[in-house]
């Protein structure tokens, strides 16, 4: 009878014990890094190629320095080429879980950031770097809590812009206002795509990496594009001309699903915060792209394509004809209670200041 006791007396101990440890494991695999004790690696896509300069030179470049400012406890793996979706996926495969973290297009999810599209109204650029505009697009996250409601369901980690757009094309150049009308241009934002329908070109919407087919088979004559695209997407056997005009420019994201932030520890977040978020990695971004933009306009000029630039009574014929595409905005704003001359204003002072 007294072995019987001791018996069940070390079964219901053992079992106890088990039940105990179940518990302790479940909730270190749900807990943070710094919790856990193991490396959290998070899954970083975007649509581009490996070669493609946000992936080399700013977030592998990123992913480096978060494993290095976290001991390794936090690392990101990047998933270039569309692995984990395609270019308007990313943003909702964020939000859902589906990614960690990407980069993406603004132009993508039309509709989903109508107050930061700001920026992307036409000849804002000012012959501003890429650098100096990502700087912009950062400042005005910062300061406005209604652009920040337009990202509330990620955790943003930075936004950037790219070096100002240039009209692109193949076959046909464009010197003058009357050269631009009746042409099939990829636009790569609804924005972007009232300018070119306001200078009587026709917008066609084509993901970034589909251009080289659409010009090659005359889907498109063209497109609206920072320069550094040409090199990005190995653009130079079906680009002739580049007209330069400092037309627009867009914005791109790199964002995490809020759930995959809130597993990186209290500690880890901080410090990932404080060295990298924000201005210093909008920063960095828009230098990859004006470093591409120089490697860029350089081969293709060795590749023959022919860089034009409009005379000043050319440009103020595209200038004066898209600025509808800014009264609509504003007006739009109007009609949200949104105080978009304020927006506006301060967009241009900010770039002016840069």
């Amino acid at each position: 009878m007294k072995n019987r006791l001791l018996k069940t007396s070390f079964m219901l101990t053992l079992i106890l014990s088990m039940l105990i440890f179940a518990g302790c494991s479940s909730n270190s695999a749900g807990g943070s890094s710094e919790s856990s004790g193991e490396s959290l690696e998070f899954k970083m896509g975007h649509m581009n190629s490996p070669d493609h300069v946000q992936d080399k030179d700013s977030m592998r470049p990123f992913s480096e320095e978060v494993a290095k400012l976290t001991d390794n406890r936090v690392k990101f793996k990047i998933y270039p080429g569309g692995a984990l979706g395609g270019p308007k996926e990313t943003y909702d495969n964020i939000v859902t879980g589906i990614m960690d973290a990407g980069w993406g297009l603004q132009g993508y999810n039309a509709g989903k950031f109508p107050v930061h599209s700001v920026l992307q109204l036409p000849f804002l650029p000012d012959g501003k770097s890429g650098a100096e505009l990502s700087v912009v697009a950062q400042k005005l996250y910062d300061e406005f809590p209604e652009i920040q409601k337009e990202y509330s369901d990620v955790k943003l980690l930075w936004v950037h812009a790219a070096d100002p757009y240039a009209i692109i094309t193949k076959g046909k150049a464009v010197r003058t206002f009357e050269d631009v009308k009746g042409l099939k241009l990829r636009t790569p934002s609804v924005e972007a795509g009232e300018m070119i329908k306001s200078w009587g070109a026709t917008p066609v919407s084509v993901p970034a990496p589909e251009i080289y087919d659409a010009m090659q088979k005359g889907v498109i004559d063209g497109g609206v594009l920072p320069v550094a695209a040409i090199k990005d997407f190995n653009l130079f056997d079906v680009v002739d001309y580049v007209t330069l005009g400092n037309f627009n420019t867009s914005i791109y994201y790199v964002a995490m699903n809020k759930d995959s932030w809130n597993k990186i520890s209290p500690e880890d977040q901080k410090v990932i915060e404080e060295k990298l978020l924000g201005v210093p990695m909008a920063e960095r971004s828009g230098k990859a792209f004006d470093k591409q933009k120089e490697l860029a306009e350089k081969e293709a000029k060795e590749n023959g394509t022919e860089f034009i630039t409009l005379p000043e009574n050319e440009l103020e014929k595209f200038k004066k004809a898209s600025e509808v595409v800014t009264e609509k905005w504003l007006s739009d704003m109007e009609k949200k209670g949104i105080d978009g001359h304020k927006i506006y204003d301060r967009t241009v002072e900010l770039i002016k200041g840069n």
